[in-house]
């Protein structure tokens, strides 16, 4: 096993529901006014799947090495592994799979994660 250093884990649970079944439809995008930023390609925007997922907002994050302690994810687990302004985050990808997004805040910097 690789050290893992100063990696975070964020904590949180998924609360489930299901499309199975069911034809999503996209939600429209409501885009700001005014200009857009240099480099922004209105062309290769799409809102594909805009609002098929709940995003996770991690609330509380542990050194992976507590988390390990205290059996919250096994040396198994498979991570989403990501650097941010504060460190490395790792996100479990059982999570991910679910959410497909998630974003916080770390070391005063916000940060998004897509899977």
């Amino acid at each position: 096993m690789k050290h893992v250093g100063l990696i975070r884990v964020a904590v949180g649970i998924a609360v489930a529901t299901t499309l199975l079944g069911q034809r999503q439809e996209s939600l429209p995008v409501k885009l700001p006014d005014g200009p857009a930023k240099p480099g922004f390609d209105i062309k290769r925007f799409s809102n594909l799947g805009n609002g098929w997922f709940q995003t996770f907002y991690p609330k509380k994050y542990e050194s992976l090495r507590k988390a390990l302690d205290q059996g919250q994810v096994s040396a198994t687990t498979r991570l989403l592994v990501l650097e941010t302004a504060a460190g490395r985050l790792a996100l479990i990808n059982d999570q991910m799979v679910f959410h497909h997004i998630a974003q916080g805040k770390a070391g005063g910097k916000d940060w998004m994660a897509t899977f």
